[in-house]
């Protein structure tokens, strides 16, 4: 498990000082993917660079199982980091050692005998595909077999913790599924994974939560089901979200549903009962989670009373708002 508390990074510049991060606090269970998103300078890398313990964070707690990083003596934090395996975004592969030899560095570093952890790297490639470029070199090797020799040798220190750096961002989007199906692959009951990433299709295809990091701070957070359910989440906009478009004639609605309530009628009733057309002009089906979530947008035509129709689409169990208060919202967080 992975418990992070009020953590607070700080850098000295010549002309003032930057707080990266700005008391992070979250917690990723053994066993569940974690997705950490947020647009680049939104504290990211400085958060994955001090779970990872290469740097030192200013004030807070970072405990991996019972171990704390932020109060063990260097000793004590060479071997947590032992536990802790990394990802990066561009695999920073050794090119003058063979793919098998990158595998087996871990366990070089750890003492490990060479019979022993060639065999363990051997036995990893294999795991993630690659079990016949033993002996190739990482030039030979495309953008996606070279991070999954990456993934290989993060697995080498037999880990409790997988981190992943932006691991999909300079992937094509057929090898971006490729690594994505390896990492859901990986998913073992005593094995937390944390995925730093910008892009939400990696949080849709594999993350059981998801926590939003902006200017250092993470503003919702929850399980992918929990944070997609309310429309007025940023990640709820963010993930099931429809694109603007030009103004159509009546009130915009936007409506909400999950599960077996994705599939019932819910337009066909409310229209039914206030006795009008409610067109659909823009909508999403998303399956996260193992979760159906349906976003719709309505056009409520002009004499009917956009409120009413509200209140049944919610006495139907769907969550429901004016669009405007949406792009409301929107609008504020780009002013600021």
């Amino acid at each position: 498990m992975i418990s992070v508390t009020n953590l607070v990074k700080e850098y000295r510049t010549a002309s003032r000082d930057v707080r990266a991060l700005d008391g992070v606090t979250l917690t990723v269970p053994a066993g569940e993917i974690h997705g950490i998103i947020g647009h680049s300078g939104a504290g990211k890398s400085t958060l994955v660079r001090c779970l990872a313990g290469l740097d030192r964070p200013t004030s807070g707690d970072i405990t991996i199982n019972d171990a704390n990083l932020t109060t063990a003596t260097a000793k004590d934090l060479r071997s947590a980091r032992r536990r802790i395996g990394l990802v990066f975004q561009h695999a920073n592969l050794f090119d003058a050692r063979t793919v098998l030899d990158n595998v087996a560095y871990p366990q070089e570093i750890a003492g490990v005998k060479k019979s022993e952890r060639r065999a363990r790297a051997a036995e990893l490639l294999e795991l993630v595909g690659l079990g016949d470029a033993t002996q190739v070199y990482p030039s030979q090797l495309s953008g996606g077999m070279r991070q999954r020799v990456g993934i290989a040798r993060a697995l080498a220190v037999n880990p409790d913790v997988l981190l992943f750096d932006e691991p999909t961002s300079a992937l094509d989007p057929r090898t971006t599924d490729e690594i994505l199906d390896l990492i859901t692959h990986l998913r073992r009951p005593d094995l937390a994974m944390i995925v730093i990433t910008h892009e939400m299709h990696v949080i849709k295809r594999i993350c059981d939560s998801v926590s939003l990091l902006e200017r250092g701070q993470i503003v919702e957070s929850g399980s992918l089901t929990d944070v997609v359910s309310t429309l007025s989440g940023k990640l709820s906009q963010q993930l099931l979200g429809i694109s603007a478009h030009e103004s159509v004639p009546g009130t915009l609605v936007d409506v909400l549903s999950r599960g077996s309530d994705a599939a019932r009628p819910v337009i066909a009733h409310t229209s039914a009962a206030v006795g009008a057309e409610l067109a659909i002009i823009a909508g999403s089906v998303e399956h996260l989670a193992g979760t159906t979530f349906s976003h719709l947008r309505l056009a409520v035509p002009e004499g009917t009373d956009a409120a009413e129709v509200i209140r049944i689409l919610k006495s139907q169990g769907a969550d429901a708002c004016l669009t405007s208060e949406l792009q409301g919202a929107d609008a504020q967080e780009a002013a600021a």
